[in-house]
């Protein structure tokens, strides 16, 4: 009886050490990016510090980047967390960051990284410089569809010297604050350019359309375009995805969004065959006024169009989340003659009962969904339920991000009525 007493206490003891263990190191390492918050490696900083006798730290938040986890939602955002952390990653296996530079987050489930680089360069603003355009590299070859490419990055730099008399661990929270700080006075600087030049784009209609075609594909017939906009001279925004994303942080959204409207439509009216036009709106632009006034159906019956030729695109997130809001809106947009297209499905949660109260004219179907379908099962099977729900709807399927023939021919077998991708058209605007 002693002998299985012991034993079983032997186990609990076990069992709640084990417990207490996975709370410290919940605290400690990020379970998302699977890096080290900065406790769990202050004293590899402490010793890079001491063998090196300088060292430079760089800050990196992607929190900054206008609101998108806001706009994304938290689940979608998580991803862009996860894959911004293995895109650091590479740098260290690309050579950029050395074996024994540190990587970690600020906090656990934290947006804000922190790299510490052992050495000295000419300055930590030139390190900062360096670090910051190898991960802009390196996020430009990500999908057109990956949410990394929308971040704008907000970085800080700061120096620490190893001081004898200066306790290091404060030395290293220190140089934090400093990089921090440092992030929120360029940050300011950067958003006050750039919102000049918004307002540049806007009051000198700096702005152009470019079409990609949205094609039938049993016969490759051209059934219409998505009007994409691209700022007319150089921008400082490393996308227009960027572009978009910080305008949509700032009170000259609409301004600037009906300035993208007009220019497309004044661009369709004198582009012969264009068919149905699709215009992206984002949320404040679907609650525009102007369209429950009537100014658009004025814009289109100046240039000879009319509200049924165009499709109003909302994503998915927009559709859903913030469904009640939306449904006057909607309702006054197919009042009025324009068709609705939920754009980005499958990037979200969207339920059967939720789209159909909406009753889009289209599903756009999402190009993480698309990319080397003809590699994966499960794609398929996905998509393949997805084009059920849309005929449940009466709604229109659109596949996005059409690369290849080989993913051609599955949707097809599919049943996938329509399409778009750089296998039907590519220009060098797209990004």
């Amino acid at each position: 009886m002693e002998s299985a007493f012991l034993t079983t206490s032997t186990q609990n003891d076990y069992y709640r050490l084990r417990t207490e263990w996975l709370r410290y190191k919940s605290q400690l390492y990020d379970g998302l990016t699977g890096l080290p918050a900065l406790p769990a490696v202050i004293e590899d900083v402490r010793r890079l510090l001491e063998s090196k006798g300088t060292a430079d730290v760089i800050y990196v938040d992607l929190g900054r980047s206008g609101g998108q986890e806001t706009k994304l939602g938290w689940a979608a955002y998580d991803g862009a967390v996860r894959e911004f952390a293995a895109v650091l990653a590479s740098l260290r296996s690309g050579g950029e960051l050395a074996a024994e530079d540190v990587v970690c987050l600020q906090t656990v489930r934290s947006d804000r990284f922190l790299i510490f680089v052992a050495g000295a360069e000419s300055s930590s603003a030139a390190r900062r410089d360096r670090l910051l355009a190898a991960l802009r590299g390196r996020i430009e070859t990500a999908p057109p569809a990956s949410v990394l490419r929308t971040l704008d990055l907000s970085a800080g730099h700061a120096r620490i010297h190893n001081d004898p008399i200066v306790r290091s661990e404060r030395a290293i929270q220190q140089a934090v604050a400093e990089a921090m700080l440092n992030s929120l006075v360029e940050r300011a600087g950067v958003e006050t350019e750039r919102r000049q030049e918004i307002s540049r784009l806007i009051t000198q209609s700096g702005v152009r359309t470019v079409f990609h075609p949205i094609v039938r594909l049993s016969d490759g017939q051209i059934i219409g375009h998505e009007a994409l906009t691209r700022p007319i001279g150089g921008v400082s925004f490393d996308s227009v995805e960027a572009l978009f994303a910080f305008a949509e942080s700032t009170d000259l959204l609409m301004e600037f969004e009906r300035l993208c409207r007009r220019t497309a439509i004044e661009t369709a009216a004198s582009t012969a065959g264009l068919g149905l036009l699709f215009i992206n709106a984002s949320p404040s632009a679907v609650e525009d006024p102007e369209w429950a006034a009537g100014g658009m159906d004025e814009v289109l019956a100046h240039s000879g169009l009319s509200p049924r030729e165009v499709v109003v695109e909302i994503t998915e997130r927009v559709a859903i989340v913030r469904h009640d809001e939306f449904q006057d809106a909607l309702r006054t947009f197919k009042e009025r003659g324009y068709r609705v297209a939920v754009d980005d499905m499958g990037a979200g949660n969207a339920s059967l009962q939720s789209l159909a109260s909406i009753e889009p004219d289209f599903l756009k179907f999402d190009t993480s969904l698309v990319h080397d379908i003809d590699k994966s099962s499960i794609k398929q099977s996905l998509l393949e339920t997805l084009r059920q729900l849309a005929d449940k709807i009466k709604a229109r399927v659109i596949a996005e991000g059409i690369e290849r023939e080989e993913e051609l021919q599955v949707l097809k077998k599919l049943g996938i009525e329509l399409g778009q991708g750089f296998l039907f058209h590519r220009d060098e605007d797209v990004h």
